[in-house]
């Protein structure tokens, strides 16, 4: 049972057993909505049985998957996780044997940065905007993909394009998808890319129901090649997709929608409001100067009992450099969520290395989730669950010095497998890195939340500090020699990413 009680909207997205699409507002309880309908969904289903939930991060999998199994709900078979585990786990690691034959190595994913710069040679430059990879696409590098898997490799930029080919061609994957998942849940569609949309297409097209969330205001991910032309698709298809409107903002402050509203309608009507919470700060002086004057703003803030503790306030920036001024001038505590080498590779290894570091460092982090984990590579008895847990369980006897060793060890003996240098590696550097371990663990009350506008997407906060928006840098404008013209070069998605950061 929800917690509060669903609008009229919600109740009707709720209740409707049809394929949809529903287009949501920044803190218009989406989640729950698309919780409820899981919740109710899966008490109907045989065992063996579940649903499909893909979100955009490994953050928002884990809540939905918490949400969706509160009470003790059993969730059957359900698959929880973002989109580029989906394909590794359900199509190409159990699938793309029957398509290229079986490797000798150890297969490994590996972003196109990552390769080594002879095999580079036979793709377009995938990290530009622009030459991301299509299902159209497939033929013409399929022996490329297939040289790649030969030798380990599997690229992160054709996981969508081989999930689509192994659905279309592969009935052994076909039976076993229809068999397993009854409905697609997706989050966030307004930044699916193509492939990612022909899949959910294909899966429709199998017999699966799909329901599709999004909110085109909050499409950010164009430079990966998402496009929010792909949830207007399937709204102008009313003859399969049922749309439903959610548009009730429950998180933000009045004035706070109405600036948000206005920044794509100078004439939105704006509710009514006696207060105003959004304030333009303006200062003089370098990057430097504002991380240490946020430390008199905060502590302020703290003093005047605006807030009780500092995992109240946010800090946005636009991006990665920003982080380190921050990280040089704040000298209030603050935890920091910027890139984990290990959650990039994607790789069995690599999650199963992120599983134990989170029940290392988190007292409530749980033994089952790890085995949870483990169990969507092999199929394991009792006795050898029994024994798995042993060993998860002993990671918190190990000292910290000795994780390096341990981890992959304990990793060894549970997937049978060896781990290699880039894995090794990607864990060295975790366990270096402060900032970065400071993610396992439990949100400490004592510290400001620091993190990119991408990453703050529907995260809340009492207080946030929206830093970075200075002319030329957010939103972006180019240099044309001989134009007095203000040439922005990605005018939509720098409104769109302020417009997050704002709600």
């Amino acid at each position: 049972m929800a917690d509060f009680e669903f609008t009229p909207d919600q109740q009707a997205a709720i209740a409707s057993h049809e394929n949809m699409v529903i287009t949501a507002c920044p803190g218009s309880g989406k989640t729950a909505v698309i919780v409820e309908k899981i919740r109710r969904e899966v008490q109907t289903l045989k065992t063996f049985q579940g649903v499909i939930g893909i979100t955009f991060t490994v953050k928002a999998s884990k809540e939905l998957k918490l949400r969706s199994k509160n009470n003790g709900l059993d969730t059957k078979t359900s698959f929880f996780g973002t989109i580029d585990n989906f394909c590794l786990t359900e199509f190409v690691y159990p699938f793309i044997s029957r398509l290229y034959g079986v490797s000798s190595n150890k297969l490994e994913c590996k972003t196109y940065n990552d390769l080594a710069d002879e095999l580079k040679a036979d793709l377009p430059n995938l990290s530009e905007p622009g030459n991301e990879l299509k299902t159209e696409n497939y033929d013409a590098y399929e022996c490329f993909f297939e040289t790649l898997y030969q030798s380990g490799i599997i690229l992160l930029e054709s996981l969508g394009i081989i999930a689509v080919h192994l659905l279309k061609n592969s009935r052994a994957c076909q039976k076993y998808i229809k068999s397993k998942y009854t409905t697609l849940y997706i989050d966030e569609y307004q930044d699916s890319s193509e492939p990612q949309h022909q899949l959910f297409l294909a899966l429709l097209d199998l017999g699966l129901s799909g329901v599709a969330v999004g909110d085109i205001q909050q499409s950010i991910y164009a430079w990966r090649g998402s496009d929010p032309k792909y949830i207007k698709d399937l709204i102008d298809k009313p003859d399969i997709f049922e749309h439903h409107i959610v548009n009730i903002n429950h998180r933000c402050h009045p004035s706070i929608t109405n600036y948000a509203n206005r920044l794509f309608d100078k004439n939105y009507p704006l509710l009514p409001t006696g207060e105003v919470r959004v304030y333009q700060w303006v200062l003089t002086g370098t990057q430097l100067n504002v991380a240490e004057q946020l430390n008199e703003h905060i502590n302020k803030l703290l003093n005047d009992n605006i807030v009780t503790s500092l995992s109240e306030i946010s800090i946005l920036v636009r991006n990665n450099k920003t982080l380190e001024f921050l990280m040089n001038g704040l000298n209030i505590p603050f935890r920091i969520f910027n890139e984990n080498p290990l959650s990039h590779i994607n790789s069995p290894t690599s999650r199963a290395m992120n599983s134990l570091l989170v029940y290392y460092f988190d007292q409530k982090a749980l033994i089952n989730d790890t085995i949870e984990l483990v169990s969507d590579y092999q199929d394991m008895s009792h006795s050898q669950i029994s024994l798995l847990r042993k060993m998860i369980k002993s990671t918190r006897d190990c000292h910290h010095d000795d994780l390096i060793q341990f981890i992959p060890d304990t990793i060894r003996n549970i997937l049978n497998e060896d781990e290699n240098d880039v894995e090794v590696e990607a864990l060295s550097r975790v366990l270096d890195d402060k900032n970065i371990l400071k993610q396992y663990k439990p949100i400490d009350d004592n510290e400001v939340q620091i993190m990119t506008l991408h990453k703050s997407k529907g995260l809340e906060f009492d207080v946030v500090f929206h830093l970075d928006l200075y002319d030329w840098i957010f939103p972006r404008r180019e240099y044309i020699q001989g134009c007095y013209d203000e040439v922005f070069s990605s005018w939509e998605q720098d409104l769109n990413l302020h417009y997050v950061g704002v709600t």
